[in-house]
């Protein structure tokens, strides 16, 4: 198995230029085949749930980058984004909560839910076969399910963004701010979008307080 890890330039170079994100926030969340995920993301340390297609593995990432001076970093939750335990499923499997409880041994906390970082109707229009899932609140699950997602899906649909993703030469995909505020466990729903749009601050540099040198 690669334990090298490799970059797709294209997803990095999206999340700069596209998400305005730096390295540190560079979140895998998802990938189009088993493959992509053991050249780009991490090592699958256990198959969860075999196939064909494999339905679910245990990944270990290769990379955990430093934590920059980005306020995101000050919250506990912010954890969860470059956890070295995750779970990636394949997109049509239905038993991802019972390979995840299995796989990490862990329960989830009382009015938690699993969910696919990247919406399973986008990543299929968009191409991509394999999700990362993690445990966020009922609220925030419910929230980000709304006009956002439904928005997503309708453009993604067009013949016009079938065409591009189906051109498209990313292999992987990382989170954008929208994807790190559901992660981060907070609503992301409404019209405006507005707990993401207060959340830029969180992925922005603190201006210096310190006086300039004479």
């Amino acid at each position: 198995m690669n334990e090298k890890r490799s970059v797709d330039q294209f997803a990095r170079d999206v999340a700069i230029t596209k998400y305005g994100l730096p390295p540190s926030l560079h979140v895998p969340i998802a990938a189009r085949e088993v493959q992509d995920i053991i050249t780009y993301i991490g090592s699958a340390r256990k198959i969860l749930s075999s196939g064909p297609p494999i339905r679910a593995l245990f990944i270990e990432p290769y990379l955990i980058p430093q934590k920059d001076s980005l306020p995101i970093w000050e919250l506990e939750e912010s954890a969860i984004l470059h956890h070295d335990r995750q779970v990636w499923v394949h997109v049509d499997y239905s038993g991802y909560r019972r390979s995840y409880l299995n796989g990490l041994g862990e329960k989830l906390d009382k009015g938690f839910v699993l969910d696919h970082v990247m919406n399973r109707r986008v990543a299929r229009l968009k191409g991509f076969s394999y999700l990362r899932i993690v445990p966020i609140s009922r609220e925030a699950n419910s929230s980000s399910g709304g006009l956002c997602e439904k928005w997503a899906v309708e453009y993604h649909s067009s013949s016009h963004m079938r065409q591009v993703n189906k051109d498209s030469p990313a292999r992987i995909q990382y989170a954008d701010l929208s994807d790190l505020v559901k992660m981060l466990n907070l609503k992301t729903g409404g019209s405006l979008q507005d707990p993401v749009n207060e959340a830029q601050y969180l992925v922005e540099e603190r201006p210096s307080t310190s006086w300039p040198k004479r």
